[in-house]
């Protein structure tokens, strides 16, 4: 049977599905190891939970250790109620032993799978397999009567025609060691979780290392376990998009921003779907910058837009609006502006890519703004994943067609040598606007260039600007300023000295320099 035509069982744990890619083929036989803490007892009781109260398939649970009142405790505190669904026959847990579990299994007439048929039972979830390793021996013999239990297990439980999984203990030893080789080789679907310290920071991870007769999500995923729903898998962000996705051909259309000084630098405006990285120093106008092109962008064109900060609260960011006349409270009732705030401090970032896709796929966003990508930088630590989660991002917008602005904060307060230190970014960008400061005299003054704009004739000027009520605006070249001060009379802007040059200006008819006094 292809693959395409095969039965599945979904899991019904939140993410893991999309990995394997609609589910785990029927009868498979799922071996979930890890540490202790990694959430294997866990992932076995939400397997039969969520197989009975979403695909009516009711399930038996067998426990070696554990006692099924502290289970049935421990389920609740997720919203599973374990004790209802026994009472309603759609769920049997079983408290045994693994010598009985062995004998039982050889039996002709075994109590344990005669109770499967009366209830109709699809799924079945053994915690802890690998206490049906007999009683220490020599290691031969150990791995032999291991082998021999874990076949006789699975071949009971495929005449059943049960869709089974097991929680396996990983461990150090050599008898460990053997037994986790074995039930991986035996198994159909082996599914590895981790759980890693990163700092005073735990994390934990999911593997799917193979599973028999499908594809699937190859690689290192998140896992969480979130109070009172269970389990969530969420996609690790290198991973490649679907090869279902039909990239969409680029947009030929140059809209505008809505901010004056940018679609007069850009000739008109920039291309729809294109990504923007605006970089400038702290202080220097970016995030008025992007909260200007959303809030612009919703009341002339109409369009959604997403504002994601690590930096800065979401009531405060609209109380920084609303103190320039930029006010997006309307924007905000309305779901026209979304705006999305994650702490820093223990960033996980593959689950914080997976809610602003969501965030994005729910409220048809067309505008996207990611302040801060720096604080990304300190937050994630290696660059190899912090360039993952840029690409991934651009990639996205661009299947998308999503317009995508990404703040960068340089770390050269006056002048700049590179763009992003971090990683090269010149080749991945559509358009990259510089926001500079430059002293003049005794003063700073607010600068703007667009050094690249692909597809635009864009000016190569670098011009002045401020911030003030309605956001930013260029300076008019025209200004009523004393020629000392004004900025088209310097060279060198973008450096850490600028020079003042001097023009020629005609007295009576003749040419002479400017007094230099």
């Amino acid at each position: 049977m292809s693959e395409g035509h095969m039965t599945k069982t979904k899991t019904g744990i939140q993410g893991l599905d999309a990995i394997l890619l609609g589910g785990i083929p029927r009868t498979n036989v799922i071996v979930v190891q890890g540490v202790t803490g990694s959430g294997k007892t866990l992932m076995g009781l939400e397997f039969i939970y969520r197989g009975i109260t979403q695909f009516n398939e009711p399930g038996l649970i067998v426990v070696f250790e554990t006692n099924p009142d502290k289970l049935i405790r421990d389920a609740a505190e997720f919203g599973w109620n374990l004790e209802e669904l026994q009472q309603q026959k759609k769920l049997q847990i079983i408290f045994t032993s693994p010598q009985v579990f062995d004998q039982e299994l050889r039996s002709p007439d075994s109590l344990l799978m005669e109770t499967a048929n009366e209830m109709g039972a699809q799924r079945i979830f053994v915690d802890g397999v690998g206490l049906l390793t007999p009683t220490p021996g020599p290691t031969n013999l150990a791995r032999s009567g291991f082998r021999q239990s874990f076949q006789q297990l699975i071949e009971s439980l495929n005449r059943e025609n049960l869709t089974a999984m097991f929680s396996l203990e990983t461990g150090s030893t050599a008898d460990s060691i053997s037994t986790v080789e074995m039930a991986d080789f035996l198994s159909d679907t082996v599914i590895q979780l981790g759980r890693n310290r990163r700092g005073r920071h735990i994390l934990r991870c999911l593997e799917v290392v193979k599973s028999r007769g499908q594809d699937y999500e190859a690689g290192e995923h998140t896992l969480q376990i979130i109070g009172g729903r269970g389990l969530e898998v969420f996609r690790r962000v290198q991973s490649p998009q679907s090869r279902n996705v039909i990239q969409p051909t680029s947009s030929i259309k140059q809209s505008m921003t809505g901010v004056d000084a940018i679609d007069h630098l850009t000739g008109g405006g920039i291309f729809e779907g294109s990504t923007t990285i605006v970089i400038g120093v702290s202080g220097v106008g970016k995030t008025v910058l992007s909260t200007q092109i959303l809030r612009e962008g919703a009341l002339r064109h109409k369009t959604r837009g997403l504002l994601v900060s690590l930096d800065e609260h979401p009531a405060q960011i609209a109380r920084n609006a609303k103190t320039l006349g930029l006010d997006l409270e309307d924007q905000i009732a309305d779901g026209t502006l979304q705006i999305m705030f994650e702490s820093p401090q223990e960033l996980d970032i593959d689950a914080h890519y997976n809610r602003i896709i969501q965030r994005i796929e729910k409220h048809d966003i067309q505008r996207m703004v990611i302040d801060g990508m720096t604080s990304y930088s300190a937050a994630i630590g290696e660059v190899s994943v912090y360039r993952d989660f840029f690409h991934a991002l651009v990639a996205f917008t661009k299947q998308r067609l999503m317009t995508a602005f990404f703040n960068y904060e340089n770390p050269e307060f006056l002048g700049i040598s590179s763009y992003m230190p971090d990683f090269p970014v010149n080749s991945i960008v559509d358009n990259l606007i510089l926001m500079n400061l430059v002293e003049i005299n005794n003063g700073l003054r607010r600068c703007i260039s667009v050094v690249k704009s692909r597809g635009t004739k864009h000016s190569l000027d670098t011009r002045e600007f401020t911030i003030g009520q309605g956001g930013i605006s260029l300076v008019p070249l025209e200004a009523d300023l004393e020629p000392a001060i004004r900025l088209q009379n310097y060279s060198s802007l973008l450096g850490r000295a600028p020079t003042r040059f001097y023009l020629p200006k005609r007295i009576n008819g003749a040419a002479a320099l400017r007094d230099k006094s």
